[in-house]
């Protein structure tokens, strides 16, 4: 290993930016990122395990009138050959400057240890019991345990300096019950916080809930919905992409009422690029001090107690009605990738009622559990439709499954519709994290299939 790979991240991208510098580029930035990561595997025939680290950077520099992108694994290099300039504009952040940044305390599990093969073996095994005990005949038949952790260093002409690191472990299981085949994943800072118990309770509720239900149980129109946290958090997902960048403010428009009104009071959605996670939300998984352009992360509301107040934005955007942009959200999937602007901590903010407390208010409605595949949003007309599980509510109790069923509406009536929040904020994985406490709702529908056949947008 030659000493610029083994140096601190950062130290060989100084380097390779004042070679820029010198070969004549006004404007320059240097982005250095290192990982490593482990990965686990075990179905019904085989067990795999995969460990990999890898290294690269990449490099933008130009000025108005040209610019060139240039990527190579490694530590940075001043002896890199540079490719032809194209005709376009390169657009670079300015350092620090403006309101002053809220310091950053680095979590400390930041830098735990990776799993090893014995914690992941541990906890496939757990999950296999677990899962066994809740109900008969139960099995996992895929589980997969992804863990990972990077270190990132950003430079510029722009006097940008930053540098983060990263922290994940990945889950998803593929479990068959009775039959029938159900997908879970979720995302934690470390292997060690899954819980088996926990996660096996909800794969036996949600093969509870897709059994075949008397339809005579279920004939009317329900007045009341309790949507659960992790389904919540899958149509805040799909929503979300009707937040980003400026289109967005025309895209709403028509939805909107005269004081800007988009959603019940009950209703503030936020994104925070260095959420810090409380309860059961855990930790924020992209939790960092700057994104990937080395802009200061800031919580951002786009919806205010009901209010629109403004689309997310990135520094390079310029935001309606003199709202504030540089909200640190340029994301870079891969040191490969040019950044782009994408949701990092995207949710909707908990209240302060209990789940039980919600359950118990409805006398007549249903509770879902999940989204059972892929949330469907006509771009058009704004109407979602998604399969779902759950159960029949009576007097505050679940007494019947529902069997597979079809919740659709529009996103005005979802989030008009909001009638009370719960605080078990929790989140799910996409491109970002979306997350949603538990909702008490109305003004949807709930169908055994069919319906809307909208373009999916993913």
């Amino acid at each position: 290993m030659s000493s610029s790979e083994s140096a601190a991240p950062g130290v060989a991208a100084e380097e390779l930016l004042a070679e820029l510098v010198r070969r004549g580029f006004a404007e320059a930035e240097v982005y250095e990122k290192r990982g490593r990561s482990r990965g686990y595997q075990r179905a019904l025939d085989r067990e795999a395990t995969t460990v990999a680290t890898e290294a690269g950077w990449s490099a933008r520099a130009g000025d108005a009138r040209r610019s060139i992108f240039v990527a190579a694994t490694g530590a940075p290099s001043s002896a890199v050959a540079l490719p032809d300039s194209s005709p376009h504009a390169l657009l670079l952040p300015e350092g620090p400057s403006g309101p002053r940044v809220v310091p950053w305390e680095e979590p400390e599990d930041l830098l735990a240890p990776l799993a090893t093969e014995h914690e992941a073996n541990a906890l496939f095994e757990g999950l296999e019991r677990a899962l066994a005990a809740e109900i008969r005949g139960a099995r996992l038949v895929a589980v997969t345990l992804s863990d990972g952790a990077s270190e990132a260093a950003i430079v510029s002409t722009r006097r940008v300096r930053a540098t983060t690191r990263s922290r994940a472990a990945w889950l998803r299981i593929e479990a068959e019950a009775s039959g029938r085949r159900l997908l879970f994943s979720a995302g934690e800072r470390e292997a060690r916080r899954f819980r088996p118990e926990a996660i096996a309770r909800r794969l036996v509720d949600r093969f509870t809930a897709l059994a075949p239900g008397d339809p005579s149980d279920h004939a009317h129109p329900p007045p009341a919905f309790v949507l659960s946290a992790p389904l919540m958090a899958r149509l805040v997902e799909a929503l979300s992409l009707l937040f980003l960048g400026r289109a967005a403010e025309a895209l709403l428009a028509a939805h909107l009422e005269a004081d800007r009104r988009l959603a019940a009071n009950a209703v503030t959605l936020v994104d925070d690029g260095r959420f810090a996670g409380t309860g059961a939300a855990g930790a924020g998984l992209l939790s960092a001090a700057a994104d990937g352009e080395g802009v200061p992360t800031r919580a951002v509301e786009l919806v205010a107690a009901g209010r629109f107040v403004q689309p997310l934005c990135a520094w390079w955007e310029e935001a309606p009605h003199g709202a504030a942009t540089s909200s640190g959200c340029s994301r870079r999937a891969s040191w490969r990738d040019l950044p782009r602007r994408a949701p990092t901590h995207f949710y909707l903010a908990p209240g302060a009622a209990s789940v039980n407390e919600l359950v118990g208010e409805v006398a007549d409605g249903v509770y879902l559990l999940e989204a059972e595949g892929a949330v469907e949003l006509d771009p058009r007309t704004l109407a979602f439709a998604v399969p779902v599980s759950g159960f029949l509510l009576s007097a505050g109790r679940a007494v019947a499954p529902l069997g597979p069923r079809r919740l659709h509406g529009t996103v005005a009536s979802l989030l008009r519709g909001v009638r009370a929040v719960a605080r078990d904020l929790t989140f799910v994985p996409g491109d970002g994290q979306f997350g949603a406490p538990t909702v008490h709702a109305t003004g949807l529908e709930l169908s055994g299939g069919g319906g809307l056949s909208p373009t999916p947008i993913r």
